[in-house]
Order: structure tokens, then sequence, then C-alpha cells
């Protein structure tokens, strides 16, 4: 499990004084795209990966350096519950929240904001997605220490935005405005989501335009106040739930069925006129697709088994754990091999994974 350095100093120069730090995991995603090493039953999060351990393992390090052990929470389904268990044994079990049936994270950020009230006074929550990678975790944190202080002196909830490296097509855009009174922190103007690649391009070198990264942070109260403004369905029969819930949460399929299924991002924080944008200082990605993880392969000490070429192909790569893979006269392929099972597609295909993996769910749902 990846360390990093004490918690208890980390978490106190977030905060002012009286006021508790939360990390809540958000761990309920299968993450097709990285199919045929994240299948139905060994979701994206708890896949071992970039030297070994998993992204969930690397999330949980970097919760615990922010808010201590007794302060980092998670939001899930009964599926991932297990992988919780197995890859973080020293969380305890009344700070895993189960979801009976997944609604999307507008439904799982609620459930946090209310599991973290029912017991701490309002306190900072820092919202991290479980399956992104982050890298070096000091700049992580530090960016995290300047989005929290905004956040709370501002009755706000700040975004974290990474500086496009890319005209990438599969993640949201974030456009910044005006300036605040805290370093690297401006009030949020726009949204643009998963662009076309003609606008993606113009966004990307504007330099006034961020990824959205889905971390954000913000008081407990606050969350839940914009929540209410703007998705009052939500946070109503939630909060039913909640009234009457003793730890650990496992939260029916009735009354998760009965919540709107719509992200946070879509729900709130592109309704909210008080969001603020920190810009991240620290290499991120949500390693959406093998393209995405073959770019940052090199952060763990390279990829993942031997290549060999005839010196004249470019842009592939090959996850071959404890394998061979040659590649002849091809340019721009990826290669993963997970146990009997290959998978060969060109970088531009990336994204397009996905549908192979939910095409087998019928008569190969083995290989799911």
């Amino acid at each position: 499990m990846p360390r990093l350095a004490a918690s208890s100093a980390t978490a106190s120069s977030i905060r002012r004084p009286g006021l508790r730090v939360a990390a809540v995991i958000l761990a309920g995603g299968r993450g097709e795209r990285l199919w045929p090493r994240a299948r139905r039953r060994r979701p994206k999060p708890f896949v071992p990966l970039l030297g070994g351990a998993s992204l969930f393992e690397r999330t949980a390090a970097r919760a615990r350096a922010l808010a201590g052990s007794g302060g980092v929470f998670v939001v899930c389904g009964e599926e991932q519950a297990r992988w919780v268990r197995r890859q973080a044994p020293w969380i305890a079990e009344d700070r895993v929240v189960r979801e009976s049936v997944g609604r999307d994270t507008a439904a799982s950020v609620t459930l946090a904001a209310l599991r973290v009230a029912r017991e701490r006074e309002p306190g900072i929550l820092v919202v991290l997605p479980a399956d992104q990678f982050v890298s070096p975790a000091g700049r992580f944190i530090a960016s995290i220490h300047r989005a929290a202080r905004a956040a709370d002196a501002s009755d706000a909830i700040a975004l974290l935005g990474m500086p496009p490296r890319s005209a990438a097509i599969g993640y949201g855009y974030v456009k910044v405005g005006p300036r605040t009174r805290h370093p690297a922190v401006r009030r949020a103007a726009g949204f643009v989501e998963k662009p076309a690649a003609a606008l993606a391009a113009r966004l990307a070198r504007d330099g006034r335009h961020l990824w959205n990264c889905g971390i954000f942070v913000g008081r407990s109260d606050v969350i839940l106040r914009e929540v209410g403004r703007h998705a009052p369905d939500v946070l109503r029969r939630l909060e039913r739930f909640a009234a009457a819930a003793r730890p650990p949460w496992r939260v029916p399929a009735r009354v998760m069925r009965s919540v709107p299924k719509v992200p946070f991002d879509r729900a709130v924080l592109e309704r909210s006129d008080t969001l603020l944008v920190a810009r991240g200082d620290f290499r991120w990605s949500d390693l959406g697709t093998w393209s995405a993880l073959a770019e940052f392969s090199g952060d763990a000490g390279g990829g993942e088994g031997a290549t060999v070429t005839d010196g004249k192909v470019a842009g592939c790569a090959s996850f071959n754990p404890g394998g061979l893979t040659a590649f002849v006269g091809v340019r721009d392929l990826l290669v993963v091999r997970d146990g009997g099972v290959v998978l060969v597609c060109h970088r531009d295909a990336a994204q397009r994974v996905r549908d192979v993996a939910r095409r087998l769910r019928g008569r190969l749902a083995a290989y799911a």
C-alpha cells in the first residue's frame, strides 16, 4: 500500500480551528474502457496498475494523509465493498456507505455529506474519485489545501481543474472566471462537457479552460445547501433515509431507485453561482482508456512485460505482464493481455473498448 506523510499535520493545515476534515472516496465505477483487465467481477479502481498498487489503494493513501484513518469514508456498491475491505482493511466498516443500486454521483456525494454530518460538526469534505492517477502526492495535497481554505472562507465549493495537456474529447472543461483573493483560485464561469474534437482543440489552447478532474472540496453544510438548492429531490429522499439509518449504512434499492440518476457535476456544480476553481499543481489522469494508461506508465517504472520491434514501429504499447510482445510494421497499436483474453486496438479507438465489454454481457458473459 502506498504511504504518504503523516496525516495529522497535513490535515491540520487545511482547517481553521474546530473544523474537521473528511475525505470521501467514490468507488462505484466499473471502468469498462479498461477491459479486459477491468471486468464486472473486478472493477477498474481495484485492478493493480502502474507498478502493482490499485488506483483505489493509492487514492486511499492520499485520503488518509489528508484526513487521518478515522476521517476516510467510502461510497460504493455491494460488489465494490468487498474489494474495499480487501485492499483497505484499515477503513472502519461504519465508514463505508453501500448503495444497493447505483444512481450516479449526485446520490453518492449527498449520501457522503449526510453520513459525515451525522457524527461531525460541519467540516471540510474532500471528494475523491477512486480511479484516478495523481503524481506527485505532495503537490496534490498542497492543491487540496488551497482549494479547501478558499472554499471554507467563501462558503462555496471549490473544484480542482487541471491545465489541458491535449485536446481531449473524453473530459469536461471548466472556464475560469474572475480572480479571488486566494492564490490560484478563480470563480467558475461555465462548463463544456466532452466537446467535439474541433472545440476541444480551441478550449485546450485558449488559456481560459481547465479540465474538470472530478475532485472537489467544501464544507458538508455548504454541499448539502447546494444540493438542496439545485437537486432538492435527491436531498429530500436521502435525508429521510439518513434520519433513521444506523451505521454501517446500507441504502436499500427502493430508496436508491427513488433518487434521480444524475451526476453531481450536472445536478449541482454546473448550476451553482458560488463555485470556485482551484488550479491543480500536479500530474493527473482519470486513466479512462488504455491509451491514457500508456501515456502514464513511465511514472511507475515502465510498462508491463517486454517488447521488441523491427525498428520502424511507433506509438505502440503493450500490457503483457510476464510476457513478450513483438510489434512489426505497425503504428499506434495497443495490446493488452489478461489471462486467456487479448485485446488489440488502435490508439484512436481506445474509447470504444467499452462497446466490446458491453457486447460480451450476453452469450460471452464469462469474459465481460
